[in-house]
């Protein structure tokens, strides 16, 4: 049920404009990693699902890390909108 929750939620968000997908967080920038593994530059406003809501990002944000050192955000689902 879960799964399909998540795939109605998502085609919502892409009926909605928003480009979906994982956040990525490495030196050479932060990213929207698309299902077909590219990865789109995070250009727009950029939010990340926590729990159930989302929760928009700034730019501090990106530098946030978890006790062991990686990017607190990364890896989390995520939509842009420009």
């Amino acid at each position: 049920m879960v799964f399909l929750t998540r795939s109605i939620e998502k085609t919502a968000n892409i009926a909605g404009g928003y480009t979906v997908g994982s956040l990525v967080i490495d030196p050479q920038g932060v990213f929207i990693q698309l299902d077909d593994g590219r990865l789109v530059p995070a250009t727009g406003k950029i939010e990340v699902k926590n729990r159930d809501i989302w929760q928009p990002l700034s730019i501090a944000d990106y530098k946030v890390e978890d006790i062991y050192g990686n990017p607190a955000y990364a890896g989390l689902d995520a939509r842009m909108i420009m």
